[in-house]
């Protein structure tokens, strides 16, 4: 039994282009019964979207895609994103907001204003002034700043040729900060798991040491089955690998709104949800498979 779903997506809070309130009503508008906002190691758009969820009926599960790295700081380094899913409960009485990640975010939050104001002052003065004239974004607090999709069009709209230097410079932000990001896959796990949330890989797919992403594979609590970046084939194994292994897996677009929205093509399985949800699915929640 499933359950119509997406579990991963993003607004301009960090590499999407969609407001939070345009996100939900995006899937409403395709039926679906229960939705994530799951941007890039911060939960900004997370309260706005679970109003929108409830004037609509639906439910918005409290999330982040969370960075972490195998072979950190060499030159095999490559990302691993685990998908942190929190309870609805846990926007009662702001219990969201005492939670590891969620402060974790908010040091996301300030560290990119400084990255990217370091960057800019680091810029001839002509090119400075181009991108931001007056310095109008120095005066933006953390909360408001422009994150990684709104500050690339801020560049690409303002001084074009800025942008291929940028995107090469941008990437420093993870790769260089061990405290934030230098986490192996299995300790973010741990902290997702002491936090009262569920761990899922996102986009297993995508990693090139093969060994080590088993080994991930194997401690994680769930899989992220159906996304944009699978093909048909590489879903079917993963949903044969979550099935075989008894983990959780679940269906998403890992939308960014910057390319056609791939809607999944099964729901996602009642087991997962009822465990990220921490309650039953209702029956009126049903949907073929």
């Amino acid at each position: 039994m499933f359950v119509s779903t997406d579990l991963h997506g993003h607004t301009y809070f960090s590499d999407g282009r969609a407001t939070p309130e345009e996100f939900i009503s995006f899937r409403r508008a395709l039926g679906m019964r229960v939705v994530a906002i799951s941007d890039h190691d911060v939960m900004a758009a997370v309260r706005r979207g679970a109003r929108v969820a409830h004037a609509y009926g639906m439910t918005l599960v409290p999330a982040m895609e969370t960075t972490s790295f195998i072979n950190f700081g060499t030159d095999k380094a490559e990302q691993v994103h685990v998908l942190a899913y929190y309870p609805p409960s846990f926007l009662v009485e702001n219990r969201l907001e005492q939670t590891f990640l969620y402060q974790r975010g908010l040091k996301v939050q300030q560290k990119w204003r400084e990255f990217v104001l370091a960057w800019l002052d680091a810029l001839p003065v002509e090119d400075r002034e181009a991108i931001d004239p007056g310095r109008k974004l120095a005066a933006l607090g953390p909360d408001r700043f422009p994150a990684l999709q709104s500050f690339i069009d801020l560049v690409v709209a303002r001084k074009r040729e800025l942008f291929d230097p940028f995107r090469k410079h941008h990437v420093r932000f993870w790769t260089e900060d061990a405290e934030l990001f230098g986490w192996e896959p299995e300790q973010l796990c741990d902290a997702i798991r002491a936090d009262g949330a569920v761990d899922v890989v996102a986009h297993a797919v995508r990693y090139k040491d093969h060994a080590r992403m088993e080994r991930v594979l194997q401690y994680v609590s769930g899989i992220e089955v159906y996304t944009s970046r699978h093909n048909a084939e590489a879903a079917a194994r993963f949903r044969e690998y979550a099935e075989k292994h008894g983990k959780l897996w679940t269906a998403s677009s890992d939308d960014h709104q910057n390319a056609r929205y791939i809607q999944p093509p099964s729901g996602t399985p009642v087991a997962t949800l009822e465990r990220i949800l921490q309650m039953p699915v209702p029956r009126e929640w049903l949907a073929d498979a």
